[in-house]
């Protein structure tokens, strides 16, 4: 990495090369954010966009364009959405292991940064795009400002943070052999005098080094330190798109219910056909309509009378309903995607219990519990991050306390608890002593301070009753 280093201040463009060898192609992002956004279908040659064609058919005069429909269903973000919400639609619980001022300092940072909704936005990126990252940048803050009013801790600087999007750059991490990061590139563009500038910062432990082309080639402009003892970088990636197990799936319905519409089209409206002669036909808006029906002697003598019918159906496309079934059924459960339509769920009645809500939902519950062990690595690096910044640049005097503060991380659940199945199962543990009464409280979580409620309790035990006589009994 040193080399890397030194090749940037002399000659960056040699050194970008080497810093680009794990750079996921832009093409392939590009093309992901189009079928996820934009809805294209041209991708891949078994997408509607390119199976269902526009024809032009007759001649002459009457030469016209007929255009196929072309049926996008957004399944994409369906299962992006849905898996974003089992894994962190209910925010992680961050506990420290001591209540230091660190520890404090690191929960401000969280709340005010916002870090539950990134997250949520961060990994939503990541399962369609294939990458995201947060980006931690230490700002001036002015004497007056609200937060050293509030907290005093900060005087003038504060931790910020900021979501990097496929959309607005292109991000690329760099590991060395033993597969550490040791620098990130984030390439801009930017705006200067009408013309578009590239901007590309290189982000190792201790500096952020800045090149651009605004003097006509790529050159180091700047090598500022940026206030982290560590690359102040959280990044996000997996290698193939949420949906890409079933993606021939969905390009085959969406073909499927294409050509239906096509066909729909077509014959799906009462076509009229008439045998012979009609004498007269009705309005479309009388009442009693007839039609007046000719006859018509041959030469031999035989009557020949005319006939109206409609043209329709003899048989319902029962195999294209069955095709399109299974295929949604597979979508779903190869994706681990519960199907929470109002037409699936309608028939589930409101009876349904905590426990039997989770067995129906366990396919997605264990997805993202197999996805546990990743997240709490991003959440334990956002941490450490903080940290690292904090007894660095923005709270020095906070460094006495690094070595007592830790965090337990806790994962919860978007499914809502049956209250009554909680009170039970901690009544009975209570009844048989494997609980204290304090982590019975807890484990209900009505209340937010244990051991003021248990206080509180013990004091209505002891109050004096009427007839004079206290009640000795407490909980504890």
């Amino acid at each position: 990495m040193e080399e890397i280093i030194a090749l940037l201040q002399t000659n960056p463009t040699e050194a970008l090369k080497k810093l680009y060898a794990d750079n996921i192609d832009p093409k392939e992002i590009s093309d992901l954010r189009k079928e996820y956004h934009e809805l294209e279908r041209t991708k891949r040659d078994t997408q509607v966009g390119n199976v269902q064609k526009d024809k032009t058919i007759g001649t002459g005069e009457k030469q016209r364009l007929v255009k196929s429909i072309r049926i996008p269903v957004p399944f994409q973000k369906k299962i992006v959405t849905t898996s974003t919400a089992f894994e962190f639609g209910e925010p992680a619980t961050i506990i420290p292991s001591k209540d230091t001022d660190l520890a404090q300092e690191i929960i401000r940072l969280w709340r005010e940064n916002r870090i539950d909704s990134k997250l949520l936005e961060a990994k939503k990126l990541q399962k369609s795009e294939l990458q995201s990252a947060l980006l931690f940048v230490i700002k001036d803050l002015k004497p007056e400002n609200l937060l050293n009013k509030i907290f005093g801790i900060n005087t003038n600087k504060e931790i910020s943070v900021r979501l990097l999007k496929n959309k607005n750059g292109i991000m690329t991490p760099y590991y060395d052999a033993s597969g550490d990061m040791t620098a990130f590139i984030w390439e801009f563009s930017t705006i200067l005098n009408d013309k578009e500038i590239k901007n590309i910062w290189v982000y190792t432990a201790d500096k952020v080094y800045q090149i651009s082309n605004e003097s006509g080639s790529l050159k180091l402009d700047n090598a500022p330190a940026h206030g982290f003892g560590k690359i102040p970088i959280v990044y996000l990636s997996q290698e193939k798109p949420e949906w890409f197990d079933v993606q021939d799936l969905i390009d085959r319905l969406e073909v499927s219910l294409s050509k239906h519409g096509n066909s729909n089209d077509y014959a799906g409206h009462p076509i009229l056909k008439i045998y012979g002669e009609v004498a007269g036909a009705p309005d479309k808006n009388d009442d009693g309509k007839a039609f007046i029906l000719a006859q018509k002697e041959t030469h031999d003598g035989k009557i020949i009378s005319s006939d109206v019918d409609f043209l329709t159906y003899e048989n319902a496309p029962e195999s294209v309903k069955l095709e399109q079934q299974n295929l949604i059924s597979f979508i779903y459960s190869l994706t681990s995607t519960p199907n929470l339509s109002f037409e699936a769920l309608k028939g589930l009645g409101n009876g349904l219990s905590g426990k039997v809500l989770k067995m129906l939902l366990i396919d997605p519950i264990l997805k993202a519990k197999m996805n546990e062990g990743e997240n709490r690595t991003i959440l334990q690096r956002i941490i450490n991050v903080f940290i690292s910044g904090t007894i660095t640049t923005t709270g020095k005097k906070l460094k006495k306390d690094v070595s007592e503060t830790y965090f337990d991380i806790i994962f919860n659940s978007i499914i809502p608890d049956d209250m009554s199945d909680i009170v039970e199962f901690v009544t009975k543990l209570k009844e048989k002593q494997l609980i204290s009464s304090k982590t019975a409280i807890e484990t209900v979580g009505l209340v937010e301070n244990a051991q003021e409620e248990l206080d509180a309790i013990n004091a209505e035990k002891t109050k004096p009753k009427a007839d004079g006589f206290k009640e000795e009994e407490t909980l504890v």
